[in-house]
């Protein structure tokens, strides 16, 4: 067992439920040192709790990722109490589903600062400590990141955006053994979709038979990455062909998201 002073400090946005949740404890049992961010005071500090059972050192910073003081402060208290910083995980983010001509412009934008700019500022204020550490960056994309269904061209939008900041920051960080990994997971089985925003949608159009994977599944997959430094993740069997086939398949791609169109929700 690593004296505390050597285990990993990891910072995690998002961390009040779902794949956030399962990463924090995922880390914890590794006995890695954590600094958490949620909007939620109460359901972070519970996750603190159990963070520190399950064998990990855990402070919590209640905050919105939008808020630019709430990321310094994030940010500041894990350099001060932990004194590095190896891990960012910029897992903070939120779905939104509806037509292209449904879009509300002002809730778009909003979506960006969430799902893009939050992301982008955190790195930027632990950038420094990252090339201090030649740690890593992880950024929470989605399968929607690399093909866009119908009633998610909204977040498919903020996580094409997500990607492309990936791929050049991964690029300009190569010389200072910073490493970006991004995270694609398809349907997991957590709060996401209640807590997306839906206009005359249901939440989350999908073909049938993708299958839904829990937060712990990925959070696994997320923590081999890390460790192995891989560039991209894709957390399932239905995230690698939707991946493949946007992008290599275009014609096909087309014809099945014309069919999902169709459908109702």
């Amino acid at each position: 067992v690593m004296p505390p002073e050597e285990t990993p400090v990891v910072v995690i946005t998002g961390a009040s439920m779902g794949i956030g949740r399962a990463l924090t404890l995922r880390y914890a049992s590794d006995g890695a040192r954590l600094a958490i961010q949620a909007r939620d005071l109460v359901a972070l500090e519970k996750v603190q709790r159990e963070a520190t059972k399950a064998g990990g050192i855990c402070i919590t910073e209640a905050g919105d990722a939008t808020n630019a003081g709430d990321c310094a402060r994030l940010i500041n208290r894990a350099k001060t109490e932990f004194g590095r910083i190896d891990v960012l995980i910029n897992n903070a983010g939120r779905g939104y589903y509806a037509g292209v001509n449904d879009i509300d412009l002002a809730e778009l934008a909003d979506l960006f600062s969430l799902n893009v700019i939050a992301p982008l500022r955190l790195t930027q204020l632990a950038m420094d400590e990252l090339v201090k550490s030649k740690g890593v960056v992880v950024m929470m994309s989605s399968i929607a990141g690399v093909a866009a269904a119908p009633k998610m061209g909204a977040y498919a939008a903020t996580k094409f955006a997500l990607e492309a900041l990936s791929i050049s920051m991964r690029a300009e960080l190569t010389e200072k053994k910073v490493a970006v990994v991004v995270v694609r997971p398809g349907p997991v089985d957590t709060p996401f979709r209640d807590n997306s925003i839906t206009k005359s949608v249901d939440a989350g159009v999908r073909p049938t038979g993708a299958k839904v994977q829990s937060a712990e599944a990925v959070a696994e997959l997320v923590v081999r990455a890390v460790r192995s430094r891989s560039s991209v993740v894709e957390t399932s069997l239905f995230v690698n062909v939707g991946s493949f086939a946007s992008r290599v398949l275009p014609p096909i791609f087309r014809v099945a998201t014309a069919r999902m169109a169709k459908r109702k929700g």
